[in-house]
């Protein structure tokens, strides 16, 4: 339940941000392509970017950045450990 709300809580953030000021979305991301690629790949990055790009990229904002990175990257890792084990158990019977 936890891995749902995990996957679906930024991207369902990110569109209602989008469809109430898809103005201010434009400013911060220049291009529909950069905020869909981070739609579809980062939702945490780009929902967190979306929100501290306004006030500028102090060091907090920063670390918070970096930290919805690695939180996006863990998930993409986690996708590929999890595999990996299933086909090392096969490989070994």
């Amino acid at each position: 339940m936890m891995a749902i709300f995990g996957a679906l809580l930024p991207r369902f953030a990110l569109l209602v941000g989008w469809s109430n000021d898809p103005a201010s979305w434009q400013a911060i991301f220049g291009s529909p392509v950069l905020f869909l690629g981070g739609f579809l790949f980062f939702p945490w990055t780009t929902l967190v970017y979306g929100f501290v790009q306004p006030n500028g990229l102090s060091l907090l904002n920063i670390i918070f950045l970096i930290a919805a990175l690695l939180i996006d990257l863990g998930t993409w890792g986690v996708g590929f450990f999890a595999s990996r084990q299933q086909v090392s158990n096969y490989r070994g019977t």
